[in-house]
């Protein structure tokens, strides 16, 4: 929620708020108003907290821990996760001491997650807001170390709070469209806080109204590559990588090169030096397709498909030589071809894969002469005999004119 993170930081700037306090005599009015802060403090549930604050004030409306008072039931609305109550506390609390961090804080860093553009008091809203900011700042700045807590803290949880006012204030900016006031801020608050997707998404939307467009990207792809406790929530992040596509493609021409930049983006918060998108104007014209060659009209066969009707007539062109037969090979070959024929021979013997055939009738009559090579697309289940009449179909693959051979491939025996 959006009180879990700022719970975090509130001990140690309450602490703070402390800070320069001067010792007091006893505050107390008499025993009884001893007793009822006590009882307030001693409280362990926040809702009794709460309205045992309440009972307090009622009967103490000038007492000298009011800022106390307050404080103790800031916290209680902050257990309860009641923003509105936490907002209308602290507003209360900041009347009491105008520089108590721990209000303005909350005011300031509770702002944009609540903020309503349709509020009819939305101008008087950002004043308000952009003033928590600034009162924060000048309180931190003139903030000493506590005794008890260390540099490196005291640097840790300091940087943690500036961020938190500069964004408030670059988003207060962000609404007024005062881009260069906005993208000052909101660099300011990221430089302190270099994890905080939502500050850089608002960065990008500062820098690319005003045409920084490398600064603009890079910050929204940043925004994307952020995971955990403060990445954007789902939703935001598919609308933001649509933005950014658009974006990217209106600067660049083409979506080329984005994935690189979500990529890169992930590794450092701000772009390295010389980091640059190319604009449209700056990507270097396509290279014109090259004119294709001119295609070569289709020469005439010297032979006709109709001609190599049967195996005489497809024998006698392949033998033939010259053009005659390198046509009708043009045309023969890859076709499936089914042959009838007598086994010269089926080799393995057991499951026989390549078969040798004798076509033509001339040949069938002579011992071991064949014309036809066939070569089954897998081995036969049964043996074949030699001297057999089979059916064979299969692929032309190539040819031999003398002695005459015709080469079949993935063949299968059809009958």
């Amino acid at each position: 929620s959006t009180l879990m993170m700022i719970t975090v930081l509130c001990g140690w700037v309450g602490a703070m708020a402390a800070q320069g306090q001067a010792p007091q005599a006893s505050p107390w009015k008499d025993r009884a108003e001893y007793d009822n802060y006590n009882a307030i403090i001693q409280a362990k549930d926040a809702n009794q907290q709460v309205d045992l604050v309440d009972k307090y004030l009622a009967a103490y409306p000038q007492s000298k821990v009011l800022a106390n008072v307050y404080e103790i039931k800031l916290q209680a609305y902050q257990k309860l996760n009641n923003i509105p109550k936490v907002l209308e506390t602290a507003t209360k609390l900041l009347e009491v001491n105008p520089k108590h961090i721990l209000a303005l804080f909350l005011l300031s860093t509770i702002f944009p997650q609540t903020y309503n553009a349709q509020d009819p008091a939305v101008e008087q809203k950002l004043s308000a807001a952009a003033d928590y900011s600034k009162r924060g700042l000048e309180l931190l700045a003139a903030l000493t170390k506590p005794a008890n807590v260390s540099d490196e803290d005291f640097k840790k949880q300091k940087d943690q709070l500036e961020a938190a006012f500069h964004q408030t204030a670059g988003f207060v900016a962000l609404q007024k469209k005062d881009y260069p006031l906005a993208q000052q801020e909101l660099h300011q608050s990221l430089e302190r806080n270099p994890n905080d997707a939502a500050g850089f998404y608002q960065l990008g939307l500062a820098s690319l109204p005003a045409k920084k467009y490398d600064d603009g990207i890079w910050a929204l792809a940043r925004s994307l590559s952020i995971t955990g406790p403060t990445a954007l929530p789902p939703a935001t992040q598919t609308q933001v990588k649509s933005y950014l596509g658009k974006v990217y493609e209106g600067v660049h021409g083409s979506a080329d090169g984005l994935d690189a930049i979500l990529t890169q983006a992930a590794s450092g918060p701000f772009p390295p030096q010389g980091f640059h998108i190319k604009t449209v104007e700056e990507v270097p014209a396509a290279a014109p397709e090259p004119t294709p060659a001119p295609v070569a009209a289709k020469r005439e066969l010297s032979v006709k498909p109709e001609e190599l009707s049967d195996w005489t007539a497809i024998q006698k062109f392949l033998q033939a030589g010259g053009q005659k037969s390198e046509d009708a090979w043009e045309i023969l070959k890859g076709q499936s071809l089914p042959l009838p024929g007598k086994v010269v021979s089926a080799t393995p013997a057991a499951r026989p894969k390549t078969i040798l055939l004798a076509v033509s009738p001339e040949l069938a009559t002579q011992e071991g002469k064949y014309d036809v090579e066939v070569t089954l697309t897998a081995p036969y289940s049964k043996p074949i005999a030699k001297g057999d009449t089979i059916q064979c179909e299969g692929t032309l693959d190539s040819f031999r004119a003398k002695p005459f051979l015709l080469r079949l491939i993935d063949g299968k025996i059809t009958k």
